[in-house]
């Protein structure tokens, strides 16, 4: 059975695209649009992607882009702003253009556009009478307009997370400074930083939503430029900070320094913060422990996996949101099927979705069940479900296996699961990414000790041996 982007591929290829035509026809016949035959090819571009970039690349800079607009050779791919823009254009065009081109069929070129529809700017009107600052304020923060508190699907999960987050909009620097929000990856922690950021940007707060990555080449430029007096000034200057996915700072000393006396400033003025992350402050590692304990002043909050009940209404609500009529049995089988958090939910639906309208095909259970087994089969041995399938086995959690424990038993399985990867091919610094940011020197010491123990250990090796044909 054909992949859903050869599909995408051997469907393009039939066809005449032309730059003054709105609509092209499926199998089926029917009409459809441009926009959604864009949407379709870069879903699967990204797909590609996925698999070929670093999480922290991946999350950080192509996440939130979509596809606009197909027409000729041209793809017009939206993203959140011209920082991401530039980003991409300068490093990872070339990829981009050669994903896009798999999945087409054919020679492709990728325009950037940043995505203007839906911004929320900072605000710069005066702010509030608690707050005087004579420092001029950042540059105008994007939000994506999608994570709001209303959108915000709420369950036994991520209850506390959601109201803890309102709570410190409602009153900034006072109710839980700083609050600390963190979860695996696709639970909705960076939804309820766009929540918090533009609500409190709309009430005229000076806000930064910032990335842990955009922080770190912030300040390598301000380095270079011999600009750290303006790069201080600026976020000294804020009332709201939120920073994203703060474990990527694990190991850049140089840049936990300087976030550590933004921290110190910030908080001394009784300025809001809010980190999120995919672990605990105490499990990040190599971290500073001056910074650490910062974390813990204020209030943690986890997001856990949604339950059963959560996964319907997330995917109901998703539903309504694109206006696509998705019937009961076939959102019940999603939410059995996608259990790791609102992306995957959210992406299963789409793939189901695109595929319908590709085909012709009804939205059935039968079309999500043949769609989403392939997707997941794909998928089956990528670095994370690697992971978690020996985290799974050795009966400890992903955060135990990626965090800096070192008792035996964790020691053991993180060191099996770094030499699976190796034998998967992937490199000590790639997979140091999956492992706290890890250096590439110390995963080579633990793929070796692990080798040697294969040889030496029985047991270890057979245990290496029933992972290596466990289904994930």
């Amino acid at each position: 059975m054909l992949t859903s982007h050869l599909i995408v591929g051997a469907l393009l290829n039939e066809l005449v695209l032309g730059e003054g035509s709105d609509h092209i026809f499926n199998q089926g016949g029917s009409y459809m649009s441009l926009s959604t035959s864009a949407h379709a090819v870069w879903e699967a571009a990204l797909g590609r992607l996925q698999v070929q970039v670093p999480r922290p690349t991946y999350e950080t800079w192509l996440k939130d882009t979509h596809g606009e607009l197909i027409a000729s050779n041209r793809l017009i791919v939206r993203v959140p702003s011209p920082f991401v823009a530039e980003w991409l254009e300068t490093r990872m065009i070339a990829l981009i253009t050669d994903a896009v081109s798999a999945v087409t069929g054919r020679t492709s070129e990728v325009e950037l556009r940043v995505r203007e529809d839906q911004v929320v700017l900072n605000q710069v009107e005066p702010p509030p009478a608690n707050f005087s600052n004579p420092n001029p304020p950042l540059p105008k923060t994007a939000f994506n307009s999608r994570y709001t508190f209303e959108s915000f699907v709420i369950g036994p999960s991520n209850h506390f997370a959601f109201y803890s987050a309102q709570a410190v909009v409602d009153q900034p620097g006072t109710a839980y400074n700083p609050l600390y929000i963190h979860g695996s990856v696709g639970l909705g922690k960076t939804h309820l930083l766009h929540a918090i950021g533009s609500k409190a940007a709309a009430e005229g707060y000076r806000v930064q939503y910032i990335s842990s990555e955009q922080f770190t080449t912030e300040f390598t430029r301000a380095i270079r430029d011999r600009r750290m007096d303006e790069f201080q000034q600026q976020y000294k200057a804020l009332q709201v900070l939120l920073i994203d996915d703060v474990q990527f700072l694990a190991g850049k000393d140089g840049t936990q320094s300087a976030f550590f006396h933004i921290f110190n400033e910030l908080h001394t003025n009784d300025c809001q913060i809010v980190v999120a992350a995919d672990r605990p402050s105490g499990s990040l590692v190599p971290f500073n422990d001056r910074l650490k304990s910062r974390f813990e002043w204020g209030l943690s909050v986890e997001i856990t996996e949604p339950d059963y009940e959560t996964r319907v209404a997330i995917l109901e609500k998703h539903a309504g949101r694109i206006a696509a009529a998705v019937p009961s049995d076939v959102v019940a089988y999603i939410a059995t099927a996608a259990t790791h958090g609102v992306r995957q939910l959210e992406g299963s639906l789409n793939k189901v979705l695109a595929m319908s309208q590709f085909s012709g095909e009804p939205i059935t259970k039968a079309l999500a069940s043949r769609i989403l087994k392939t997707a997941y089969a794909a998928r089956s041995n990528s670095p994370e479900a690697v992971i978690i399938k020996v985290a799974t086995f050795y009966g400890i959690s992903l955060q135990d296996i990626k965090g800096g424990a070192r008792n035996k038993a964790i020691s053991q399985a993180r060191q099996a699961a770094m030499l699976l990867l190796r034998q998967a091919g992937l490199r000590p610094d790639e997979i140091g990414v999956y492992f706290g940011q890890r250096d590439r020197t110390t995963v080579a010491y633990a793929i070796q000790k692990a080798s040697a123990r294969a040889n030496t250990d029985s047991t270890f090796q057979k245990s290496l041996e029933a992972l290596q044909n466990v289904e994930n």
